[in-house]
């Protein structure tokens, strides 16, 4: 999912791979692995280099829009948990995912 909204944005950017990863500075092959779904789960560092060096929101990264005014509320939600989750460390980000993980299950399970 992302590595292909990544893939895309680079090519409606006239980006190559390479041009890509060095203006973000990180690993080209990272960045080919992303975009081919081989690896899908990157930091939210690496989401804001690359956001970043196509001059996008990560938003548009993360959940596949532009902020227009049709999603202007939930986006604004989602900038506010952003925020929350670039301020947690390592502990606490693992403990939010697997407490989703596990509310996702638990949803599965009564479903």
């Amino acid at each position: 999912m992302i590595g292909t909204r990544i893939r895309n944005l680079r090519i409606e950017k006239g980006m190559t791979l390479t041009e890509l990863a060095e203006k973000a500075g990180i690993a080209k092959s990272y960045l080919s692995n992303i975009e081919r779904d081989l690896q899908n789960n990157p930091t939210f560092e690496y989401i804001n280099k690359v956001a970043k060096a196509l001059d996008i929101e990560q938003e548009r990264l993360l959940i596949g829009t532009k902020c227009t005014a049709d999603n202007e509320e939930s986006h604004s939600d989602f900038a506010i948990f952003r925020k929350a989750i670039v301020r947690m460390d390592d502990s606490q980000l693992e403990e939010l995912i697997e407490y989703i993980e596990f509310t996702l299950w638990k949803r599965k399970q009564i479903n």
